[in-house]
Parts: structure tokens; sequence; C-alpha cells
């Protein structure tokens, strides 16, 4: 309660307010429920609200929109780049490989180095972060005061699962993501002759006998023997596509199904290098359907 009081200075009325102790603890008691109900003063920012450093993001949604999709397609599937949300290629592109990659790029490709050392715009728990996800590894992130790095992504069957799910384990027999080089001199010879014929049974029902398509209305669609597409591709990116097909646009891979052939059978590592050993000639020769056939024969 306030009650007015007049009192006199000089001759002159003054009025003086006096708070009563009730209305003393009005007040306090209205701060106190204010601040239990966790309400806060109009005006005052909301700390959950504050913007984040870039470097601070830890979503893997956030990362991956912002940095990969424009590429890889927004879900992993549909891009212009080789899709990354394909459960083979998770099963068998090493780690270390997919790390350093991110990190680094790719050389004479458009897979740039997203490592903030490297000129991109990621730390090196957010590159752990992208990698921990697409290859299905559960994570925790670590905050450590007492260490230099603060803030730590370590392996965790009971920490964040990964968006994508789990690809699951390789199947037996499935061909590796890479070939040695080695292998690769060895075998070239002996690949020549079998190349065509494994082409044969496994492509050729999509390609065409020998790369140049099929035919539709006027033309010719599915061409893999174009050295201009070839030239877009490096050998890995070949072996790659032989082995995980690309789900989202219906090519299969090593192991699955062809049109007309549900018998099919999976092809071997053997198998897929003389494949890659094919389109790599087609590619550095320039050749076209009848070459091929000349030069078979």
């Amino acid at each position: 309660m306030v009650t007015p009081v007049l009192n006199t200075i000089r001759g002159r009325p003054r009025r003086r307010v006096v708070r009563s102790p009730a209305g003393v603890s009005a007040l306090v008691l209205l701060s106190m429920s204010l601040t239990v109900a966790g309400c806060d003063f109009p005006g005052r920012p909301n700390p959950a609200d504050r913007p984040r450093r870039a470097d601070e993001v830890l979503d893997f949604a956030v990362l991956y929109g912002q940095n990969c999709a424009g590429c890889h397609g927004t879900d992993g599937k549909l891009g212009p780049a080789p899709p990354l949300n394909d459960p083979v290629f998770r099963q068998i592109v090493p780690e270390a490989e997919l790390e350093s990659i991110v990190t680094n790029g790719r050389n004479k490709t458009l897979m740039p180095a997203f490592a903030k050392e490297n000129g991109g715009p990621l730390t090196t728990v957010q590159i752990q972060i992208l990698v921990y996800e697409i290859k299905g590894r559960p994570y925790r992130v670590v905050r450590r005061q007492e260490s230099a790095a603060a803030v730590e992504v370590v392996s965790d069957a009971g920490g964040t699962s990964p968006k994508w799910g789990s690809p699951g384990e390789p199947p037996a027999g499935i061909p590796r993501y890479h070939e040695s080089s080695t292998e690769g001199n060895e075998k070239s010879s002996a690949r020549g002759s079998a190349s065509l014929s494994v082409f044969t049974r496994a492509c050729a029902v999509c390609h065409g006998d020998q790369g140049e398509g099929i035919a539709q209305g006027d033309g010719l669609i599915q061409t893999i023997n174009d050295p201009a597409f070839l030239s877009l591709c490096s050998d890995q990116v070949l072996r790659r596509y032989v082995i995980t097909g690309r789900s989202d646009l219906g090519m299969p891979g090593y192991a699955d199904p062809r049109p007309g052939n549900p018998q099919f059978q999976p092809l071997t590592d053997d198998e897929v290098a003389s494949l890659v050993a094919l389109l790599a000639s087609w590619r550095e020769n320039g050749v076209i359907p009848e070459q091929i056939q000349t030069s078979e024969k």
C-alpha cells in the first residue's frame, strides 16, 4: 500500500510517497514468481536464441545440408555427384579415405577440400561427424575443458544414432573398394580378352552390346562408350559404380538381378577390374562401336 505524505520544505508543501511493507513484499513475491516460472523480463535476450558461429554447428543435418547436399543430393541421393547414402558404398569405403577426401578434396575434380586448414569451412570435429554419420557409426560429442581440444567426437555404441541408419556388414565376397595397382598391372593382359564377355553378361542389357546404348524412339539412351562421358570419370569412380550401381537411378550393383536375368551371379573382384579396364580403354582411345568390333575380331 502506498500512502502520500505532505512535508514542508522552506514553507512549500512537498508530496512524499511512503511504501508500506505490504507493498514491498508484493513486488518481491512477483519477482520471485517470474524467476521460478522461467520467464524473462521484456527485452532481455534468451541465451538459447543466440546465433551460433559456423564452427559451433555439430548437427549432421545442418552440416550435410550446407556442405554436401548441393552435389550429393538432399538425402544423399539423386544428386549430380555419386550418392553417399548408398548402403554398399557406406559398407566398403574405408573410413580413413572418406575422412581424407572430405578434408583434402579430390584432385582434378569438383570435390573441394572442406577442412579449415585447407581453406574450407569445417573444423576437424565437424568432419568427424560427417564421416561417422556416412559410415553409420554411433558417436558421442565430448567436451573436455582440461584438453587442448575442447570438443572431441568419439565412437560410442550408445551415442547419437546416424540419421541414415546403419548400412550393415558387407556381404561375403563383395569386391573391394580399391584395386591395388600391382594387381592391375599383373592381370591387365589377361583381362583384355575377357573384358567384353563380362560386359555382355553384366552390362549389355542396359547399355547395348558394346556400350553404344539402347534404342528409344529415334535415338539411343544409356550410352556408356562415350569418351566425353568417360573423361569425367576416374577409374575409381568407374569401379565404385560397377560395384554399388546407382540405386537412386535404377542402375543395379555388382550382385543385383539384371532385367530378364533374376538369377544373375554376382561379379567377382577380378570381373569388376576387367570392366573398369574396358571402360578405361574406351575413354583413352576415344573409340566408337565399329572400332570396338574391329579390335575384338
